[in-house]
């Protein structure tokens, strides 16, 4: 089989290899630490999330993130675990009471977790 869909990473790296436009850079690009989105601090991930916000890729390579089931890292400014986006990164231990009143809060909500 061949053709774009063979191979859900063709594509992706034609966009981020492509020249960005003058007035805009690629953060992953640009980072001084490529390991940023791939980190294992909360905190961590999410200076990544917000250097994404002005990605002129963004979208694209959210969608191939989804399409690939990426197994970890910040891609297209979301948080992927075991292939889902999840909304944040708990730290590592046991979680504070105020942090499970917190979730348990979001959930009834609605917000994803």
């Amino acid at each position: 089989m061949s053709g774009p869909d063979s191979n859900p990473v063709a594509g992706l790296g034609g966009l981020l290899d492509a020249s960005p436009r003058v007035e805009s850079t690629l953060p992953c690009r640009d980072a001084e630490d490529a390991d940023l989105w791939f980190a294992d601090t909360p905190a961590e991930l999410e200076r990544a999330k917000s250097l994404c916000a002005s990605c002129p890729v963004r979208a694209e390579c959210l969608a191939g993130a989804l399409r690939r089931e990426e197994p970890w890292g910040v891609w297209g400014g979301e948080i992927f675990q075991r292939g889902s986006v999840i909304a944040r990164k708990r730290p590592r231990g046991r979680p504070s009471k105020a942090a499970l009143a917190r979730d348990r809060a979001l959930a009834d909500a609605g917000a994803p977790l």
